[in-house]
């Protein structure tokens, strides 16, 4: 029996609302499990990036590394919340299949769902470490303007660009937990490879082609000039970033949908 279009359209409806509700579910069962048993509870989503701050501060304190007028502390914190929700994103994607093998051996829903499960639940610490942002703003008297409004586009971008790139981890995690371990230090280059400590002039001009090839490149420094200079981010840099994200997608999906039809050969 053919269905028609309305019940087609019906049925793909049904499965977006179940695989919402199933994300949802992932996120608040991932979210209250993650701290179960710490002293310190959600504490913890904002001790990574704080650490990052006072590590960078002090390095920058003695290298003398410039921050274009503003205080040094701002100009790294601006760059380290968005840093901070992309790595943990892709990091908590990696093992994303591997560990919920059960569940998806039970639960017939795209395998999607799972990364961007973790995704989503990266945003929770996202927006926890923003909240201490805005305070640092507060405290060091930091003017804002209109360009603020270009804050959701960077984090869409980054969030697609975290999705893109955590599809590809988790395909290949699934296989190879080789990658899984990995990742920590992969990012870790990733990181000294954007500028997050460090303007992005102070690169040198014989680098900048192939250092703009990096996403994230332009996503942090948008997000630095809309938070900190109060100036609209390079849109031909940030043209870097929305190709690169579209390279990311071509790349990942179809490699994470070639490998999700053995998933279940090998969880």
């Amino acid at each position: 029996m053919t269905l028609s279009p309305a019940s087609r359209a019906a049925g793909r409806k049904a499965e977006v609302q179940r695989a919402v509700r199933v994300v949802q579910a992932l996120v608040v069962r991932e979210f209250k499990g993650r701290y179960r048993r710490s002293l310190l509870g959600p504490a913890w989503a904002i001790i990574q990036p704080i650490a990052y701050l006072v590590t960078f501060t002090v390095v920058g304190h003695i290298l003398n590394i410039a921050s274009e007028g503003v205080p040094y502390v701002i100009f790294t914190y601006s760059a380290l919340v968005p840093w901070t929700f992309f790595s943990n994103a892709v990091s908590r994607c990696g093992p994303s299949i591997y560990f919920k093998g059960a569940l998806i051996r039970k639960i017939a829903l795209p395998r999607e769902v799972f990364p961007i499960a973790e995704v989503v639940g990266s945003l929770v610490d996202f927006l926890i470490a923003a909240v201490i942002l805005a305070a640092l703003m507060l405290w060091f008297h930091t003017p804002v303007g209109w360009a603020l409004l270009w804050c959701p586009v960077l984090l869409l971008l980054t969030i697609l660009l975290a999705t893109g790139v955590g599809l590809a981890v988790a395909a290949l995690g699934t296989y190879q937990f080789d990658t899984v371990f990995a990742l920590p230090f992969l990012m870790q280059f990733w990181m000294f490879a954007t500028p997050v400590m460090y303007p992005l002039h102070s690169v040198p001009a014989s680098w900048q082609g192939w250092y703009k090839l990096n996403p994230m490149v332009g996503i942090v420094d948008g997000f630095r000039a809309t938070l900190v200079q109060t100036r609209a981010p390079d849109l031909s840099l940030l043209a870097y970033s929305v190709i690169g994200v579209f390279v990311v997608w071509i790349i990942a999906l179809p490699l994470f949908r070639f490998t999700s039809q053995y998933f279940a050969d090998v969880l």
